[in-house]
Order: C-alpha cells, then sequence, then structure tokens
C-alpha cells in the first residue's frame, strides 16, 4: 500500500482545525454572553441552536458535496471544472436555506413545543429560531466558500475569512444582546441578528474579490443552475444531507428524552455539547484534510494514495482527540462553573464532560475515516452507518434507560455505544475498498478549459496575482499536487 505523508495531512489539517476552533467559538460565546440573563435564555440558545443545526444540515450536506466535486476536479488537473462546481454550489448555498429558513420561520412556535419547556423559555426559542432561519443563509454561503478553497488544498484562506467573521460575530451579537454602544437591547434575539452580520460582512468582502476575479476559482457563466452540475452535487449531497437530517433530529429526540429529568440535566447536555463541540473541530479539521486528499488522489486516479491518506489522517485524529479528552476531562470543574451558576448544572455538566472524553477518540475515526468516504463521493453508507448508530446505540438504549427510570448519569452514558458502533461500520468499509467503486460515478464533468487557458496559465497567472493566499510561486508539475 502506498505510503502517505503526515505531514501532507497536517498541512490541510492545522489550518482547518484554527478555522473551525475560531467558528465553534462563536456557540462557546453565545452561552457566555446569555448567561447573565438567566438559566432561561441559556436553554433557549441551547433549544434554538438545536433547531438551527438542524436547518444547517442542508448547508452541511452541500459542503460534501462540494468537497467531492472541487477536490477530485482539481486533481483531475481540470481548474474550470473546480470553478464552475463552485458557482454551482454558491447557487445552491443561496436557494436551498431561503426556502428551508422560511419554513422554519413558520414552524418555529411548534418546534420549540416538542422540548416541554416552560412559557418563557419557549418564547425566548422562537425569538431566537426565527431570525436564525431567514439569517442561515450566511451561514450557507460561508461554508460553501471555505469549502471551496479548502477542496483545491487553499487553507489559509478560509482561516483568514473564518478569524474576521468569528471577531465580527462575536462582538455583534454581544451588542445586540445587552445593548451596547447605543444599539437596541435585542436580549436573546440578538444572537442570530449579530452572528449573521458579522458573517455577512465577510461574505460580501469574498463576492467582491470573486467577482473581480481575484481568485484562482472563478466565476463561471452559465453554471450557476446548470442542470448537469446541480445534478452532480444533489447526487451526491442528497445522501449526505439525509445524514445531516437524522444527525439533527436524533439530537433532538435525544434531547427530548432527556428533558424528563429536568432543566438542570437539559441544561448540562446543551452545554457539555459546546464544550465538546470546541474539541470536535480536531476531528473535523482532519476530516475535512481526509475528504479534500482522497477526493484529489481518486480525481488524480490514485486509489492506494487515497486510502493512504484516510489511514493517516485518522491516526492523527486520534492523537489529536485523545489529547483533547485528557486536557478537558482535567479542567472540567473550572467549565462547568465558567457556564454556569447553577450547582446541579455544573455537576451534571462535569459528569457529562467525563462521558465526552471517552468517546472522543471513537469520533476521531468517524471524522477521518467518514471524510475520505465523503471526500471520494461515497456518501450512502455513512448515511447507513448514522442510522444504525443513532437508532441502535443511541435512541434505542436511551428509550430503555427511560423506561427502567435510570438516572440521568446513564442517560449521557448511551452516546458511548452510538460512536462505538460508528467507528467500526466505518473502518470496515474503508478497509474493503468498497468505497472507492461507489464514488468513481462522480468524476468531473468533461470540460477542460477556460478558454483555450490551461490550467497551468491560470495557476501562474493566480500566484503573481495573489496577495493574500499561498506560496508567490507556483508549483512546478513536479511538486506534491495534493494541496
Amino acid at each position: 500500500m502506498a505510503r502517505f505523508s503526515y505531514q501532507t495531512v497536517w498541512r490541510l489539517a492545522g489550518p482547518n482545525i484554527i478555522s473551525n476552533i475560531l467558528m465553534v467559538s462563536i456557540s462557546f460565546a453565545h452561552l457566555w454572553i446569555v448567561a447573565p440573563i438567566g438559566p432561561e435564555a441559556s436553554a433557549a440558545v441551547v433549544t434554538g441552536g438545536r433547531v438551527h443545526f438542524l436547518l444547517m444540515a442542508a448547508s452541511m450536506a452541500l459542503s460534501v458535496a462540494t468537497t467531492a466535486v472541487v477536490a477530485r476536479a482539481w486533481g483531475a488537473d481540470d481548474t474550470h471544472d473546480a470553478s464552475a462546481a463552485t458557482t454551482a454550489s454558491l447557487s445552491l448555498a443561496v436557494l436551498m436555506p431561503l426556502v428551508l429558513g422560511i419554513l422554519a420561520y413558520i414552524a418555529a412556535p411548534y418546534a420549540t413545543g416538542l422540548f416541554h419547556l416552560d412559557g418563557h423559555t419557549a418564547q425566548l426559542a422562537v425569538d431566537y429560531i426565527r431570525p436564525a432561519s431567514l439569517l442561515n443563509i450566511v451561514f450557507a454561503l460561508m461554508l460553501t466558500i471555505a469549502t471551496a478553497f479548502r477542496a483545491i488544498g487553499d487553507v489559509v484562506r478560509p482561516l483568514r475569512f473564518s478569524a474576521f467573521a468569528t471577531l465580527f460575530a462575536i462582538t455583534g451579537s454581544y451588542c445586540l444582546v445587552h445593548g451596547s454602544f447605543g444599539l437596541p437591547e435585542m436580549g436573546v434575539k440578538g444572537i442570530p441578528w449579530g452572528t449573521a452580520i458579522g458573517q455577512a460582512l465577510v461574505v460580501v468582502w469574498f463576492a467582491v474579490a470573486w467577482l473581480g476575479r481575484r481568485y484562482i476559482l472563478t466565476p463561471v457563466k452559465n453554471a450557476a443552475l446548470e442542470f448537469g452540475r446541480i445534478r452532480q452535487l444533489v447526487d451526491i449531497g442528497a445522501p449526505a444531507a439525509i445524514e445531516q437530517i437524522f444527525i439533527q433530529m436524533s439530537f433532538i429526540l435525544f434531547m427530548m428524552l432527556l428533558s424528563g429529568y429536568g432543566t438542570a440535566a437539559f441544561a448540562a447536555y446543551g452545554i457539555g455539547i459546546t464544550i465538546l463541540s470546541v474539541c470536535i473541530v480536531v476531528g473535523l479539521g482532519f476530516g475535512a484534510a481526509s475528504a479534500t486528499l482522497s477526493g484529489q488522489r481518486l480525481g488524480a486516479e490514485d486509489a492506494e494514495g487515497a486510502t493512504a491518506s484516510g489511514w493517516a489522517a485518522m491516526r492523527l485524529a486520534v492523537v489529536g482527540m485523545t489529547v483533547l479528552a485528557v486536557a478537558t476531562s482535567l479542567v472540567r470543574v473550572p467549565l462547568a462553573e465558567l457556564l454556569s451558576t447553577d450547582p446541579q448544572v455544573q455537576y451534571y455538566t462535569e459528569f457529562f464532560i467525563l462521558v465526552l472524553a471517552v468517546v472522543q477518540p471513537l469520533m476521531a475515526v468517524e471524522f477521518a475515516i467518514g471524510g475520505a468516504l465523503r471526500g471520494g463521493g461515497d456518501t450512502r453508507y455513512p448515511l447507513f452507518v448514522t442510522f444504525a448508530g443513532m437508532i441502535i446505540g443511541r435512541l434505542s438504549i436511551g428509550a430503555v434507560v427511560v423506561y427502567y427510570d435510570g438516572p440521568v448519569e446513564a442517560m449521557y452514558s448511551v452516546i458511548i455505544a452510538d460512536y462505538a458502533i460508528k467507528a467500526v461500520l466505518l473502518i470496515l468499509r474503508f478497509r474493503s475498498g468498497a468505497w472507492i467503486e461507489a464514488g468513481r460515478g462522480h468524476a468531473p464533468l468533461p470540460l477542460q478549459s477556460v478558454g483555450g487557458i490551461s490550467r497551468e496559465s491560470v495557476r501562474r497567472f493566480f500566484f503573481r496575482r495573489s496577495h493574500d493566499g499561498l506560496d508567490q510561486t507556483p508549483p512546478s508539475d513536479t511538486q506534491d499536487k495534493d494541496t
């Protein structure tokens, strides 16, 4: 089997991890911003955020398809196809959130009713969900932009975008929640407004440069709504979308099971998940690197290289997330005290952090190997894996715990079974090699150039013009093309 450089994986994963930490810190900051308002506001943000994540499923699925198509086109030396796929993805990033956002705005009161919250907390959650539903289009564009550049190996630009977006989003949210600097005091509803306004500044920044053709990925005329490209993205993204829906729905159903244990247990779960999200970004970073490299290598018809990159990403992810698991378990007490002033919530949070420490190495396998499968275009099997883990490992066992009046600590612990099942199934699939055959139908469309300009010419033009990209000299044909 081909060997794959750990440095190559880390060169992609490192900036991705930092970018993800910055973006996830926004959710962490949201809880800190509303904590002085009271536990009802915290519960509303947790609830609203979970419903918002369900809306984000379509955008996340689109990012999976974007990575697979753009990375494979790049690996096949087809810059035009990579640009066209990016153009089509950006169009879908506008249309899908617009339709879903309108539906979610209407359904917001019914969605919050599933959590059996008290009247005041439920209204606060609705106040959060409605603007978040309509403004989700900004997040979709941010994610698609970052994904397209990561798929060609440019991980520095998304990092820069994430840094500014995080700064603007947190500042905007704080000011609108508390009415700072003469702005209106909006309370909980200021969270989605402040976040969207901050991220929109970065989207506008990108749009100006994109339309001015300052990037190697450029707008392609008539590609925005080209049927063949849209269908290709949908074919890859649809299973990933269903997978994300399963994930978010299972989280909601699990939260419904937890709601029977009281507000303290419910709030602790939300706080624990927020803490975990900071750790998850390490796995997500390696998952993105694994998806990019497997897509590029398969585009270059190097199946052994694609497989080797997946194993390398998995090993690094397991090491990284194990270290984080140990670190978070050691500081679980101050973390719990920082995010809640209620003693019972603090106790439950501390226990849940210990459970999360156990599952993090298993999650590392899911992210890295699952990323390799999706980057290769095999998005159906991860859907099956998610269904098996969620239904068998989490919800079924969770229902048994509730039926027998088990303690909340037992309910928290059932997620270990979920991630163990998924890790085993993904490794078996990856070892079999069947994922490579499953993704063969997603090769780049047969468009080889832009007006007769070769990919190498475009690359040289880009690296001469770029003042904020990667290296200032173009890589030669003999250099590593993985990144």
